[in-house]
């Protein structure tokens, strides 16, 4: 009896160990192809989408007096700096999301809360009269460019639904669905998406992440800023290896690709920017974990 109750605690080991390895590969899976909407739900805002916004928000910056310009410019370094010092805490956080403590972790998000609260606020109350002023532009721009913004909101639905759709034997618990897909920069209710678009600074936004607690994948930059003609780009986290370099224009043209080699996770890589009409750039370097963006500037 004693023998066969040994045999019989082994054999529940065994398929507990089992489970909670298919468990794991499953979360790994998981993580894959979320890593693979990401990078394409970026292609695509970078392609499609960013150029265009970012002239609608020329048009807005263009029809601001020039102190309320000043001031939000000031409000928008606020808000960016804010927005890093959340997500810094965030990360802190890490080890609690982890350990699946959830009243630590709803203790310590309420919190976060409290101490950026007032900053938030703070920036949000000085917003205010500059969107007050500018509510006719903001609507002109959102209402002229309803059909456009619909649009892309139905490519990135398809996006996510295809997605799904190769994906459909992983569990993700009801996210995403072919409904509701937000927009970077025009997302959410309008009052939200007016904030957004107001307080952006003009830059590529983050690349997508995984969740609140997945760090920047391979932070990205250009000096010098302005560029004339060569600037040196470079890039963190990436995996090591040949990688190519695109620089496109703000139509989403193709207008260089570079080849750059990441040695110890780092690619720092100095290439020609001769030939360029002056005007801003996308620089993307595309790797096989993923793609990362930023712009720079040619001045003659």
């Amino acid at each position: 009896m004693k023998h066969a109750l040994v045999i019989c605690a082994a054999l529940i080991s065994l398929h507990a160990a089992a489970i909670a390895q298919d468990k794991s590969t499953k979360r790994a899976e998981r993580r894959a192809a979320m890593t693979e909407l990401r990078s394409d739900l970026r292609t695509w805002f970078e392609r499609e989408v960013y150029a265009t916004v970012k002239s609608w928000h020329e048009q807005y910056d263009a029809s601001l007096p020039a102190e309320d310009l000043r001031t939000l410019q000031g409000l928008r370094q606020e808000a960016k700096r804010l927005k890093e010092s959340v997500a810094n805490d965030l990360q802190n956080m890490r080890g609690t999301f982890e350990r699946g403590n959830r009243s630590e972790l709803r203790d310590k998000m309420s919190d976060l809360r409290e101490k950026h609260r007032d900053a938030v606020k703070d920036v949000l109350e000085r917003l205010k009269p500059i969107a007050k002023r500018s509510r006719t532009k903001l609507r002109q721009l959102f209402d002229d460019n309803e059909d456009k913004i619909e649009s892309w909101r139905g490519q990135a639905r398809d996006i996510v639904g295809d997605w799904r759709d190769e994906h459909e034997d992983l569990d993700f618990n009801g996210m995403f669905g072919r409904g509701g897909q937000q927009l970077p920069l025009m997302g959410g209710d309008g009052r939200k998406a007016a904030i957004r678009f107001i307080l952006w600074d003009g830059t590529m936004p983050p690349a997508p992440q995984a969740g609140i607690f997945t760090p920047q994948r391979m932070p990205m930059s250009v000096s010098p800023a302005p560029s004339g003609n060569a600037a040196t780009v470079d890039v963190a986290n990436v995996p090591d290896g040949q990688h190519a370099l695109q620089v496109f224009d703000m139509n989403g043209t193709l207008v260089r690709t570079v080849n750059v080699t990441a040695q110890s996770g780092k690619v720092n890589h100095r290439f020609d920017l001769s030939g360029l009409p002056a005007g801003t750039y996308m620089v993307s370097i595309n790797t096989p974990a993923g793609r990362s963006t930023t712009n720079v500037v040619v001045t003659k």
